[in-house]
């Protein structure tokens, strides 16, 4: 029945369905209707299914439309257009395939482009890709390119503060060789001492930039975020160059320290050995030793104390960061005798290692080979561990860390006994969220005591109420108010930096725990009873944690 109705165009792009006046003498059905195109060789033309619905909707009304005929099927070339996304940012053409017809061509993905308005971002090797792929696809096959791309704006530079001078603090003692091809090591030679003179510059400022620009694939241009600026700042013994405001000079000669946007030059010694020919050392500055302290020797420094050897059995103090380029060494004592070197700082004390000594740091204490019947506390951490954390036994002795420790070994083969306590803020914590916890109790009362004064007064006639009485009570309840929700975000600040400090100050053996180690939090102790492998010692308030393959009977607490 359809192919009554179905006909060619003259240039064969379309297929009409038209009604002839003859009676069918049957309705139209539509899954008798692709044999029949295909029998026409029509197969590969665009099927206009709503459409042929409309037209089998009048042929059976026999509506004018159907004798008209209605184009049903058509010849389409491959059609294109350009997905925007991403704000604009990706351009994106959506190829389909044509049904019958030809590929794009190179005029109409160029009226594509315009029509999107995309202008920037282009790329051209994949609109090639987009010409050649629309020649290849099968008939309504889809397929998707991105071909533009905008560009992000890049956030400008905050202003930089370069120094000019080495990092003092960064500096690695280390014994070097002469100049000649033939000279040997000197081991006493540890490098030039890092100071400048009167004049010299020791820090550069570099401004803030603006940033570069981006663009969406339109072209509408994305303003950059500029970098943050900042002053250059004169430190103590610096000042600006008259000359260049961005550049930073020495007002005097000393040792340079880098500070955050500024340099400080402090005064500094600078000594090859402490001993008996220089007699003891008290400077209110820095002092550099390039060799040892020798033993007996006491040295004193409102700054830091560089030392480039070893200090041995001497008395060590300083404001700032003690550094060792070799080992602190003491000796024996018997029992209740002081130790025969005593190393003490506000700030930190770095060395290979260090024997039989007493070392007390506000800052970490960082130990590279080992730590041996010392007696230690510190602020913050002890480390006992090197760079590429293979070397670092911390064995004997005991150490008191305000932080956590870290190292590959712990203890020692033998019946040498090891202490250590982590986390020995933990009873000062506890203390101040106790006191905390009393303080907002007492709050607590003050304020209930308010409300009874309060529900008193309301309950006095008006007639026997005291003058400005129900003001200084409203005043009473504002302030108690005011002070029981300080307290409250006082303690709840305290409770949760505490939590922290608990889960972050552990003690760490990398590799091997020994026997006859006690690890302590708080009141709590645990005692190893045999040799172990790689362990972290944790404490929740309440037990020690170990985290390693230790099994409950081999830790007597």
């Amino acid at each position: 029945m359809w192919k009554l109705c179905l006909s060619w165009n003259e240039k064969k792009t379309e297929i009409t369905a038209k009604l002839p006046e003859a009676d069918l003498g049957s309705e139209l059905v539509r899954k008798e209707l692709d044999a029949v195109i295909a029998e026409m060789e029509g197969a590969e033309l665009y099927l206009d299914d709503a459409e042929v619905v409309r037209f089998l909707n009048c042929a059976r009304e026999r509506k004018a439309e159907a004798y008209d005929g209605i184009v049903i099927a058509k010849r389409l070339n491959a059609q294109i257009e350009v997905d925007l996304t991403d704000n604009d940012m990706l351009a994106s053409m959506k190829v389909t395939g044509a049904y019958g017809g030809r590929g794009l061509r190179g005029s109409e993905i160029v009226h594509a482009l315009a029509q999107a308005r995309v202008t920037k971002g282009i790329n051209k090797l994949a609109l090639k890709k987009v010409l050649v792929v629309s020649n290849q696809l099968k008939a309504g096959e889809e397929f998707v390119q991105p071909v533009a791309q905008g560009k992000q704006p890049i956030k400008g530079k905050d202003a930089q503060f370069v120094p000019l001078v080495e990092d003092i603090t960064k500096r690695v003692l280390k014994p070097e060789k002469g100049k000649s091809a033939n000279a040997k090591i000197d081991m006493r030679n540890l490098g030039a001492t890092i100071t400048v003179d009167k004049g010299d510059e020791v820090m550069r400022r570099e401004p803030a930039t603006k940033g570069t620009p981006g663009f969406t694939v339109q072209g509408k241009i994305i303003p950059p975020q500029a970098g943050k600026d900042a002053l250059l700042k004169p430190g103590k013994g610096t000042e600006i160059a008259s000359y260049d405001p961005n550049l930073l000079i020495a007002s005097q000669s000393g040792m340079p320290l880098i500070k955050e946007k500024t340099i400080e030059v402090d005064s500094a010694l600078c000594l090859n050995n402490v001993g008996v020919g220089t007699g003891h050392v008290k400077f209110k500055g820095n002092v550099v030793i390039s060799g040892d302290i020798e033993a007996g020797m006491m040295v004193r420094a409102t700054g830091s104390i560089t030392v480039g050897g070893f200090i041995e059995s001497a008395d060590v103090q300083a404001q700032g960061d003690i550094e060792v380029g070799k080992g602190i060494i003491g000796h024996t004592v018997s029992d209740g005798e002081p130790r025969s070197c005593s190393v003490k700082t506000k700030g930190k004390i770095v060395a290979n290692y260090a024997q039989y000594s007493e070392l007390q740091a506000g800052g970490n204490i960082e130990l590279a080979v080992h730590s041996f019947n010392n007696e230690i506390r510190c602020g913050h951490d002890l480390l006992v561990i090197d760079a590429n954390e293979r070397n670092g036994t911390l064995s004997g002795g005991v150490a008191k860390v305000g932080g956590k420790v870290r190292c590959v070994q712990l203890g020692v083969e033998g019946d040498t006994a090891t202490k250590v306590e982590a986390f020995a803020r933990f009873s000062a914590y506890k203390d101040k969220i106790a006191s905390l916890k009393e303080q907002y109790k007492l709050a607590q009362e003050e304020t209930m005591d308010v409300i009874r004064r309060e529900l008193e007064f309301k309950k006095t006639p008006k007639s026997q109420r005291e003058e400005g009485m129900e003001e200084a009570i409203a005043q009473m309840k504002a302030e108690n108010n005011a002070q029981l929700e300080a307290v409250k975000g006082q303690l709840e600040t305290l409770d949760a930096e505490f939590n922290a400090l608990l889960e972050l100050n552990t003690v760490e053996a990398t590799e091997k725990v020994f026997t006859r180690v006690t690890v302590q939090f708080g009141d709590e102790q645990v005692i190893t009873k045999r040799t172990h492998g790689g362990s972290i010692f944790s404490f929740n308030q309440y037990e020690i944690k170990v985290s390693s393959t230790l099994e409950e009977e081999d830790v007597a607490v």
